[in-house]
């Protein structure tokens, strides 16, 4: 797996959600939503900081990274979606379930990674 690749593509998600949030705010007369303006912190944190810890310790697991796509995915357009929502004054339980299945999905794709990890660590120490 190419997990420079991926830090790059995080990047770049990253940057998008700040000019999406600059651009979405000039047409917002005035009211932002901390959903909007922080939207970017799971590209930054979860996937470019994630990325960068799976490449350092060396783990391919190709569910486990499908899994830890799609929960960041989930959780940036789940909160663009409340941020939008929120922006126009609306109320709506629906991101709400953006965040469950976006959580879990990260989680699930981390354990998977860790489980990975340890089976290389215990199979490295019993050479």
């Amino acid at each position: 797996m190419n997990t420079h690749g991926t830090v790059k593509i995080y990047i770049f998600t990253t940057l998008f959600c700040i000019v999406f949030n600059y651009v979405y705010s000039l047409f917002g007369h005035g009211v932002a939503s901390p959903f909007m303006s922080y939207a970017f912190i799971f590209s930054l944190v979860l996937g470019v900081g994630g990325f960068l810890a799976v490449g350092w310790l060396n783990v391919a697991n190709r569910m486990a990274f499908n899994l830890y796509n799609a929960g960041i995915a989930t959780l940036t357009v789940g909160s663009l979606l409340q941020g939008i929502i929120d922006i126009a004054g609306a109320d709506t339980a629906y991101p709400v379930y953006y965040f469950l299945v976006g959580s879990v999905f990260v989680v699930a794709g981390g354990l998977m990674y860790f489980y990975e990890w340890q089976t290389q660590q215990s199979f490295i120490s019993t050479k």
